[in-house]
């Protein structure tokens, strides 16, 4: 098996655990955040972007679900985290390589 394909079977794994314990409990539907990056690592940029849309589409609908009935907070929460964690994975390893190469240091490998 792959390192690829391990990745994905984590991933995979991970977000069934996720969806089960934010169906079971309220404050578990935040655990959403880490899994975002999770996503991110492991997932092309376009799939990924895919893949938190859609979970923070299921974790806002999940917390809605719990409080009985949507809020600004509820749906505006996941939303804002999945724009965070993306703008932060994104501008980690696309301004890495610019900034390397000015202070004169080579750059390091994103990945394949």
């Amino acid at each position: 098996m792959t390192r690829d394909a391990r990745g994905q079977l984590w991933l995979v794994a991970a977000t069934l655990a996720w969806a089960v314990l934010a169906m079971l409990s309220p404050p578990l539907v935040w655990l959403v955040f880490p899994l975002f990056f999770g996503f991110l690592h492991v997932l092309p940029l376009w799939a990924a972007t895919l893949g938190v849309t859609v979970l923070t589409c299921v974790s806002a609908a999940a917390a809605s679900w719990h409080a009985g009935g949507p809020s600004a907070p509820l749906v505006l929460g996941p939303v804002l985290l999945a724009a965070a964690a993306t703008l932060l994975w994104t501008r980690r390893f696309r301004g890495s390589r610019p900034r390397s190469r000015a202070q004169g240091r080579p750059a390091r490998r994103t990945g394949a």
